[in-house]
């Protein structure tokens, strides 16, 4: 009962507002046109002008298409919304809401002032809506149309105490200005509360436009800069705004909130436990690790008096899981002053290095690119550590040896230095620790290797942001494989780390080049090596001309027949000559007879090195021999290798690598023209029908045509349904491919 007489008494509240804003029959509000052309225009005309506009948007983004059937139906075109209850204009609300913030995007364009003409005359936008319109086109307030809109607004009298100064404005016809909006926010930080709440409902909304981020930037940078004191209330009206800002994922949005945070860091010092707040949410997920950390230096910079005397270790174990950041923070150490977020974070991290695994890792890789002048203060932290630990009788942690092989130098000064100190406690055990490091130095323990030439250890050599440093290390560690160097013994698991992580990251030409000429089979286990030495071809991390014919000699030297199917697959995108590969593919023909899988009795492999195949052929003919070989291969072993899904040449229909999946779709339909010539009918239909879904998928890829080479598709086969698809499949002409 209550419900209903409540439901009544919402429609008359908003009959009366009806009644009493159309008192006038030759006035109308508009967007587009003046109040008695307004008046002059039927509803039918403004929702055609407004169905038009939408289509138009339409056209732009397809995000529109819903509002088709809701805000812009037929079926709505007679509905007047004072009729209807609370809980229907509630959900036309929300409609509404959505629609305005998916528009601001497009605003200032006529396709968008079509659209808004039609509801300001249909569902009074401006009377019912005011807090969303103007939330929608706040960034666009320095615009002629903002003020259009504004002129149009009529403001409920609970709103006049946040949006009254717009009255005056609308009355004097002047456009809003940055430096009235930011004065009046000055007066009421409801205002600010409120532009950054609509500025973060259009990112929950998808919307992700320049001007709305530049907008919250600027804003709120100004209104940092322009209060007279920043008390602890302003912090707590602030920094939630700040945090919100760096929940969103675009990079352009993260980019607005570093900006205002820097602003804020500038003006006032935050409480241990803001900043605590604030550096994780910055480091949580950043969109770019690099304007990340440029964020942080400018921020610790500016308050380096927050911690009391290290960082947060919540915040450092985020920062250890960006395996970017250790050359990134050293690029930057290279080109500005970063020494008030360097040296806390060195410290820190000394401290957390002897107890935490993750953190201990993060420093060495900050130790492996650290410029040596960070070295003194590093050293001197890593000793005081290192006594305060042994003291307490806790082991040593591997970073001790790590940074002592990487600045023998300043650890001995940091030694010397901490020998003299009169702060150290109990001298005695102090000094016999302090021996023990230092005779720490001297020795190859627990497998770590000097290279004299680099004067650090094999490990951190071999990881050197310099190639030059890493080659030196890949030429020591074949020294000791190959028994040159007799007096370092390494087990076969270290050797394996070292050669599989140089394989999948290294862009070193010369580097790599060592690391192919290792006795690999017998170094690295098969499931390890066969996807690293794949990468190198793959990755396009260096020109693969000079390396190509090493790759394929050790893939082909894996003496494991439970390997064949992995290599196989590996090789199985070079089979066919492709002007991009074809040094790959003239590597695979020559290693493939003298290889253990080229003299098995059967299989892929075997077949091709039998066949006796003219690698000087040119790549038509050359391609046709290799996919009928393939072809006649699986045609004959076609239960085996598609209907149970387990061989290869199933596989690559499916692969990710495009010319690996147009290979099988080559050898596919050459094996179906063999088996429809032996009239087998079930197998023939069971190929074309696998083979055509993998080729329609490729044929949904836009960029299909740029990656498939035609001297590939040189190799299909003679029926004019093939030639066509695969044809289609490329975007070359028919004629090209039966030459």
């Amino acid at each position: 009962m209550a419900s209903s007489l409540a439901s009544q008494l919402y429609k008359m509240r908003t009959l009366d507002r009806a009644m009493g804003n159309e008192r006038t029959h030759n006035v109308k509000a508009s967007f587009l046109f003046d109040g008695r052309q307004a008046a002059d225009l039927d509803t039918q005309t403004i929702f055609d002008i407004g169905r038009d506009g939408l289509y138009e948007l339409r056209q732009i983004n397809q995000r529109f298409d819903v509002y088709a059937e809701t805000l812009f139906s037929e079926s709505i075109k007679d509905m007047d919304r004072v009729l209807q209850t609370k809980e229907e204009n509630a959900k036309l609300d929300e409609s509404i809401r959505s629609f305005l913030f998916q528009l601001a995007p497009h605003f200032l364009t006529k396709p968008a002032g079509k659209t808004i003409e039609w509801l300001v005359r249909r569902f009074r936008i401006h009377e019912f809506n005011t807090r969303d319109v103007l939330a929608a086109i706040m960034p666009y307030h320095e615009t002629k149309a903002f003020l259009t809109m504004l002129t149009i607004i009529t403001f409920e009298t609970a709103d006049m105490d946040l949006f009254g100064f717009l009255v005056a404005q609308r009355k004097s016809r002047r456009l809003l200005d940055r430096q009235t909006l930011m004065a009046q926010c000055l007066r009421d930080r409801s205002l600010m509360a409120f532009v950054c709440q609509a500025v973060f409902r259009a990112c929950r909304q998808g919307l992700d436009y320049p001007g709305l981020h530049s907008f919250y930037a600027m804003v709120m940078s100004q209104y940092i800069g322009q209060l007279s004191t920043i008390d602890n209330s302003a912090i707590q009206f602030i920094v939630p705004f700040v945090l919100d800002g760096l929940k969103l994922s675009s990079k352009d949005a993260q980019a607005a909130a570093y900006m205002v945070l820097g602003s804020l860091a500038t003006r006032v010092t935050l409480t241990e436990e803001a900043l605590d707040k604030v550096l994780c949410a910055v480091a949580q997920r950043p969109a770019d690790v690099r304007t990340m950390a440029m964020c942080l230096v400018q921020v610790l910079q500016t308050q380096a008096d927050a911690f009391n005397s290290r960082l947060p270790v919540r915040f450092l174990g985020i920062l250890a899981s960006h395996s970017k950041l250790p050359r990134i923070l050293c690029q930057l150490a290279e080109s500005f002053n970063v020494e008030m977020f360097m040296r806390p974070l060195l410290s820190s991290l000394a401290h957390y290095a002897f107890t935490n695994a993750e953190l201990s890792q993060f420093l060495a890789a900050l130790v492996a690119v650290l410029p040596v002048s960070y070295a003194p203060t590093l050293c001197e932290r890593i000793v005081a550590e290192y006594v305060a630990h042994g003291l307490e009788n806790k082991g040593p942690a591997e970073i001790v040896d790590i940074v002592q092989l990487r600045y023998g130098q300043q650890m001995e000064d940091a030694i010397g230095v901490a020998a003299g100190s009169s702060e150290m406690g109990d001298r005695e055990a102090v000094h016999k620790l302090l021996y023990e490091l230092k005779a720490r130095g001297s020795g190859n323990k627990s497998g770590v290797v000097l290279i004299k030439e680099t004067a650090t250890t094999l490990y951190l050599s071999i990881n050197h942001a310099d190639a030059g440093i890493r080659l030196v290390a890949a030429k020591a560690l074949k020294a000791i494989v190959t028994g040159e160097r007799a007096d370092v013994e390494l087990v076969r698991e270290e050797v394996s780390s070292l050669v599989v992580d140089r394989l999948a990251q290294d862009d070193s030409e010369s580097v790599l080049e060592v690391i192919l000429s290792l006795p690999l089979v017998t170094l690295v286990n098969a499931q390890e090596l066969v996807p690293a030495l794949v990468s190198v071809i793959e990755d396009e991390r260096v020109p693969i001309g000079k390396l190509c014919s090493k790759v394929v000699r050790n893939l082909l030297a894996i003496d494991d027949s439970q390997m064949y199917g992995q290599v196989a697959s590996a090789l199985f995108p070079y089979l066919l000559k492709c002007s991009s590969t074809e040094a790959v593919t003239k590597a695979v023909y020559k290693h493939l007879p003298g290889s253990a899988f080229g003299k098995q009795k059967s299989g892929w492999l075997a077949s091709l090195a039998s066949a006796g195949l003219d690698n000087g052929l040119a790549a038509g003919k050359f391609n046709k021999s290799v996919a009928r070989v393939l072809a006649t291969e699986l045609a004959a072993k076609w239960d085996s290798l598609a209907d149970a899904q387990t061989g290869v040449w199933a596989a690559q229909l499916g692969s990710s690598n495009r010319l690996a999946q147009i290979t099988a779709i080559v050898v596919g339909a050459h094996a179906e023209t063999l088996l429809a010539k032996a009239k087998d009918v079930n197998r023939s239909v069971a190929a074309a029908s696998l083979v055509v879904g993998s080729a329609l998928s490729v044929l949904l890829e836009a960029d299909s045509g740029a990656v498939v080479s035609e001297d590939v598709l040189l190799a299909s086969g003679d029926g004019s349904a093939w030639t066509s698809l695969l044809a289609s499949l490329a975007g070359v002409q028919r004629d090209a491919l039966t030459k």
